[in-house]
């Protein structure tokens, strides 16, 4: 196959941007040809390079209001750089990016394969649905994201949920020698319980509820640090994540919280912690920062939203708590944090749950197949439209 990934940001912004990444880079690794349209540059870019046959920079990929003519311009330009590239499947994990991918399929017969990575627009926009109509394959990260686009235009038939996988080769446990290593790097001491939160800094994803379950926690247990990595969303409203960023660290004023900013690696953070936290606000759809720790082997204590249960299944689920709850978050992260005496066996049992659950080769596999489908039907479709007996029967 031929595939066009089409991207916004490529870097490390968030789950969406490194899943994108790492579902291209195993369709690569299985021959396919991978090439990528994409608006601005980031920290990912050296690793796209290594594998996509071509990187086409564009300006925009939607029409803007305050510039119609010049951004209309753009995605003209935009749609002749796609068309160059002849692609079978046009890949977008943004809704934003569809109306782009429905008209360069038109022009190239190619199938439309959308990645749920996010939960619907509230309302739907009408550009949207229109688009939206316009998709073969479908690929929701969790059931509970598939269930919240059930009302769009989304074609039934096209919708499939496929859990997000991890590369069980680069997340995984520390040796004990290497861990001592990592904790002295990151000014851990070696007896510090440290409970870690890692992602981007905006309000829905909960991170003062975390602050204040840790002020609660580190009344009882003053030998628990909190590390929290990553940085300021550049989302909707990025002024406002930057004021939420710095309510943060005013209300952890007095207590042994460290802040990091965020890296697009966090394997070694990973694998010096304890035990990871995920207290979402928002219908998190399929947070990688639930299944990356548990492949390093640590538990994850998570709020029970959006798609966070379809990973703490059976009895991970215990670690689940109600969202905004700082006092069931406090109770729960006391109850595991120091695992390693109370249960030494518990960390070999999140591995096997990631090896058994959440295996990258499981997804790209399902990947391919879904992406090869909806190329194969495109296919289909146009040789019936031109077949000779069609032909003739139109007059």
């Amino acid at each position: 196959m031929r595939i066009l990934a089409v991207a916004n940001h490529i870097g490390s912004r968030g789950g969406l941007e490194r899943t994108q990444l790492t579902n291209c880079r195993a369709l690569a690794d299985r021959g396919h040809r991978l090439d990528l349209l994409y608006v601005s540059p980031g920290d990912f870019t050296g690793q796209w390079a290594r594998f996509c046959g071509e990187m086409v920079q564009v300006e925009t990929l939607l029409p803007r209001r305050h510039r119609p003519l010049a951004s209309a311009a753009a995605v003209a330009r935009a749609l002749a750089a796609g068309r160059r590239l002849s692609p079978d499947v046009v890949y977008v994990y943004r809704y934003w990016d569809l109306p782009y991918a429905a008209v360069l399929a038109r022009l190239t017969g190619a199938a439309v394969a959308y990645h749920l990575c996010l939960p619907p627009p509230d309302p739907v926009p009408s550009w949207l649905s229109a688009a939206l109509a316009q998709v073969d394959t479908t690929l929701s990260v969790s059931q509970d994201t598939a269930e919240r686009w059930a009302t769009s235009r989304l074609p039934p038939a096209t919708r499939h949920v496929v859990l997000t996988g991890i590369d069980l080769d680069v997340y995984r446990p520390a040796t004990a020698e290497r861990r001592r290593e990592l904790r002295h790097d990151l000014g851990l001491g070696p007896d510090d319980l440290v409970v870690l939160y890692a992602g981007r800094i905006g309000r829905e994803k909960g991170v003062d509820v975390l602050v204040r379950a840790y002020g609660a926690l580190a009344r009882r247990r003053p030998d628990v640090r909190l590390l929290v990595v990553g940085a300021p969303s550049l989302g909707a409203d990025p002024e406002d994540s930057r004021r939420y960023a710095e309510e943060l660290r005013a209300l952890a004023d007095g207590l042994p919280v460290s802040f990091l900013d965020g890296r697009p690696d966090v394997v070694e953070i990973l694998q010096a912690a304890d035990v990871a936290t995920v207290p979402s606000l928002w219908p998190e759809p399929l947070s990688r920062a639930l299944m990356e720790p548990l492949a390093c082997g640590l538990p994850v204590v998570a709020s029970d939203a959006g798609g966070n249960p379809e990973v703490l299944t059976g009895w991970l689920s215990e670690w689940l708590v109600p969202a905004g709850d700082a006092d069931a978050l406090a109770d729960r992260l006391d109850a595991v944090c120091d695992w390693r005496d109370r249960q030494p066996d518990l960390g070999q049992r999140c591995r096997k749950h990631a090896e058994e659950h959440l295996s990258l080769a499981r997804e790209a596999d399902l990947v391919e197949e879904l992406l090869q489908e909806a190329a194969d039907g495109r296919r289909s479709a146009r040789r019936r439209r031109t077949s000779p007996s069609e032909a003739r029967s139109c007059g």
